[in-house]
């Protein structure tokens, strides 16, 4: 793992996610000290649109209970406390 500065990475910031995107692992230090680390994100699983065409024609279809058991998992949950929470 490389080890750059945290002024170094400031000043070359752009340069520096190109690094991490092309595998690079880099521990950020400041006065010496490790504060943080980048590293390439993980990818995500994905599913293709046609897969995900695949799964949801070939679900089971919802049971006449489907609609009262939403509504107690709502009522043992109560309310959204707003929008979007965080």
């Amino acid at each position: 793992m490389v080890r750059l500065t945290a002024t170094e990475v400031a000043r070359s910031f752009s340069r520096v996610m190109s690094r991490v995107s092309a595998g690079e692992e880099i521990e950020i230090v400041r006065n010496g000290a490790p504060i943080a680390e980048l590293r390439p994100a993980r990818a995500r699983p994905t599913v293709s649109t046609e897969r995900w065409r695949n799964m949801i024609e070939t679900a089971p279809p919802i049971d006449d209970d489907f609609a009262r058991d939403v509504e107690q998992g709502r009522a043992a949950f109560g309310p959204p406390s707003g929008a979007w929470p965080s």
